[in-house]
């Protein structure tokens, strides 16, 4: 017993670490800390064992016992300072309305400061020279000086401020979204990324026809109360730059004040096309391109006057114009329709991230990027299609780099298979997923500069490349292709455009086969095998095939034409006038005799006639010749009889030439066709760019009326 007494005695005497020592301080601090919160609480029971006395003592405000006002109790002063506060900051609108300056410096913004509560209020009477216009002398004051309206008075104003609201709301307004911000001359020119003039064809459109445009520009702006716009007007500037803009920037004065919105545009002469018809021929829709299949038999004998629908990458790859691939021949007998209508358009590959070598931020996130080719040619209906696919695995990096690629032709031969290995250390080889196990790649030597080097030996100036999703193998090669197939987006099952199928889904539903089965990983042979495949069953049917929103919309065309059997139905809408007028809306254009006449081959001779004067040419489309000079003042005269009107200008001019006379003509132009625009209405100006390779320009604003002052 005595030794255990003496070994807890020497326990209790054994000193105390260091950690030990902490937790006792911890324990202190914690228990005066509650000691003062005890002192606290006690204080606060006392202050509330006392507050009824308090409150009775105090029966009078402002110490005023004589008043015999009784102070409120607490919630009945939140809800009349609540109602105080509300009547002053209508009052602080009235005032910012009627643009009071010195005689209302007295009136200041409950919205910024927060008085304190104020409950009494007396009826005073102010000088005529210190209330702010508007204010009669039945206003009201509070003890912070506040002027506050009360009756008749708060009534009107509140009727005026729903009026100028309702107002508002049927203002028409525009807004770029992120693709439109970084096309925007206030970027740098290094991190700009221009737009393409079918961009604004499709705002063009949008904002006369809604949503029956068969395109809208929702990849680049946005629209609202687009059918609250009273007209659009655009003035077509042939012959200036985006270059001559901002050298001569100075000498504009009517473009900074009357334009917000300025984009940069990829001119049509930067890859011999024509501004005319990049402009007034509006691409096919898909339902519309099977109707002329269905009619005519060939898109080529519909669209006679309408030539190559990808001229626009030769501005983006170097593409050159060959007598071989004139697309005279034939297209090949299992193809019902021509392949080159599979092909995704240059604003596609940017939706769909495809690399390309657009000038901002794009080419410098492309930069190490190597061509397919050193040269293309124009792609027709009898290129060559192959199939390509990608293994990758995850690398220190952070990236995924190639391990294993296959690329097949259109008889479902491999034609190039190989291993690569990347240059960085892989940690995570992703087998579930790409088959590739460390064990594969001991023995292999081939990197990406192998690959890049046997598919540009491999693939023709005008091969199509076929893929799902094929942008992340691309982007996995750092390769980049004008011509591109993908399964992903001429498959689509969900009906909406922004959702993707999987490639083991489309095999499954198009051609009743499972792969990537099993845990050894995908096969990239099978998935390119499957892509070929899955395109060449859709072009031995029609474009609609395996695509559920192209279907949607052609049984709304049948239901459509089962409700009005008599409509022209047949009636082929590829021109921007055919579609403005097909809503019972009128359209004019005004230019010289040369550019009238490129003009009417986008017009249906039915629709459309020539004339020397401002009289209508037809019902629908008025053409309006006159000399150069003097289109933009006729355009100001008809301006507001028609829903769109088109001024194309040429502005003939040299090198030597003074610009400074161009542009102060230029300027006056702007203005004085701002100034005969209805308010709501569309304004769009555009410098058509040249052909040594300067980029366009286009402004953008929408008139807004003026909103009315008190009075």
């Amino acid at each position: 017993m005595l030794e255990g007494v003496t070994a807890d005695a020497d326990k209790a005497m054994k000193p105390l670490t260091s950690k030990q020592c902490e937790r006792v301080q911890r324990k202190k601090k914690k228990l005066a800390a509650y000691l003062e919160i005890a002192k606290l609480n006690d204080k606060d029971r006392e202050a509330k064992a006392m507050m009824p006395q308090s409150r009775g003592e105090s029966k009078c405000s402002d110490g005023d016992s004589s008043s015999g006002v009784f102070v409120p109790r607490e919630e009945h002063r939140r809800k009349r300072y609540k109602k105080d506060r509300e009547t002053a900051v209508v009052c602080s609108i009235d005032v910012k309305l009627n643009g009071v300056s010195e005689s209302s410096q007295n009136v200041s913004n409950p919205a910024v400061e927060s008085p304190e509560p104020c409950c009494n209020f007396e009826p005073v009477s102010f000088c005529p020279n210190n209330l702010p216009p508007g204010f009669s002398d039945h206003a009201l004051i509070g003890k912070s000086g506040k002027v506050r309206l009360a009756g008749e008075e708060l009534a009107e104003l509140k009727r005026e401020l729903r009026e100028r609201k309702n107002q508002l709301k049927c203002i028409p307004r525009f807004r770029l979204k992120e693709m439109g911000e970084c096309a925007s001359l206030t970027m740098k020119e290094e991190e700009r990324t221009p737009l393409f003039l079918s961009d604004v064809q499709h705002l063009l459109m949008f904002s006369m026809l809604g949503h029956h445009s068969p395109y809208q520009p929702s990849r680049w702006c946005q629209l609202q109360k687009y059918n609250r716009v009273s007209h659009t007007v655009v003035v077509l500037i042939e012959g200036l730059s985006l270059y001559d803009f901002q050298a001569h920037e100075s000498l504009l004065p009517a473009v900074a004040d009357i334009f917000m919105h300025r984009v940069e545009v990829i001119t049509p002469l930067a890859y011999n096309g024509s501004l005319v018809e990049e402009l007034a021929a509006v691409p096919l829709t898909g339902t519309q391109k099977h109707k002329l299949l269905n009619e005519f038999g060939s898109l080529e004998a519909a669209m006679k006057h309408k030539e190559d629908l990808f001229k626009v990458m030769r501005a983006i790859f170097p593409v050159i114009e060959s007598s071989w691939t004139s697309g005279e021949a034939s297209r090949p007998i299992s193809d019902h329709f021509s392949r080159t209508q599979l092909l995704l358009s240059a604003s596609q590959l940017i939706e769909e991230n495809y690399p390309l070598p657009l000038k901002g931020k794009l080419r410098a996130r492309y930069a190490d990027f190597v061509f397919t080719k050193d040269l293309y040619h124009e792609v027709t209906h009898n290129s060559p299609m192959f199939s390509l696919d990608c293994e990758m695995c995850r690398t220190t990096s952070g990236e995924l780099e190639v391990t294993r690629i296959s690329v097949v032709n259109e008889q479902l031969e491999v034609v190039y298979e190989t291993l690569v290995k990347p240059r960085n250390r892989i940690t995570d080889y992703l087998t579930q997923f790409s088959g590739i196990t460390k064990e594969l790649l001991v023995d292999v030597d081939v990197r990406l500069e192998d690959v890049q080097k046997s598919i540009r030996a491999l693939l023709p100036p005008d091969a199509i490349l076929v893929g799902q999703s094929l942008n992340f193998d691309l982007i996995a090669l750092k390769m980049m292709h004008p011509y591109i197939i993908d399964t992903s987006v001429i498959y689509n099952i969900t009906g909406d455009r922004f959702r993707k199928t999987k490639l083991a889904l489309l095999a499954q539903r198009f051609l009743g086969e499972e792969i990537q089965q099993g845990k050894k990983g995908h096969c990239s042979v099978e998935d390119s095998t499957t892509c070929m495949r899955l395109t060449q069953l859709k072009l031995a049917n029609d474009i609609e095939y395996g695509d559920s929103v192209l279907a949607c919309q052609r049984a709304t065309i049948a239901r459509q034409r089962q409700r009005n059997p008599t409509s022209t139905e047949q009636e082929v809408a590829a021109s921007l006038f055919s579609h403005v007028t097909r809503l019972d809306k009128s359209a004019a254009v005004v230019g010289c005799s040369e550019v009238i006449d490129k003009y009417l081959n986008y017009m249906s001779e039915t629709m459309f006639g020539i004339s020397d004067s401002t009289e209508s040419c037809s019902k629908n489309v008025q053409c309006v010749v006159t000399p150069n000079e003097t289109v933009v003042s006729q355009t100001c005269n008809i301006v507001l009889e028609h829903s769109f009107v088109l001024a194309h200008v040429i502005v003939n001019h040299t090198e030597s030439d003074d610009k400074t006379v161009v542009m102060k003509q230029v300027n006056s132009w702007c203005r004085a066709v701002w100034e005969h625009i209805a308010y709501s209405g569309l304004y769009v100006m555009l410098f058509g760019g040249q052909k040594d390779g300067a980029n366009g320009a286009c402004f953008i604003q929408i008139k807004k009326p003026p909103v009315p002052n008190r009075a």
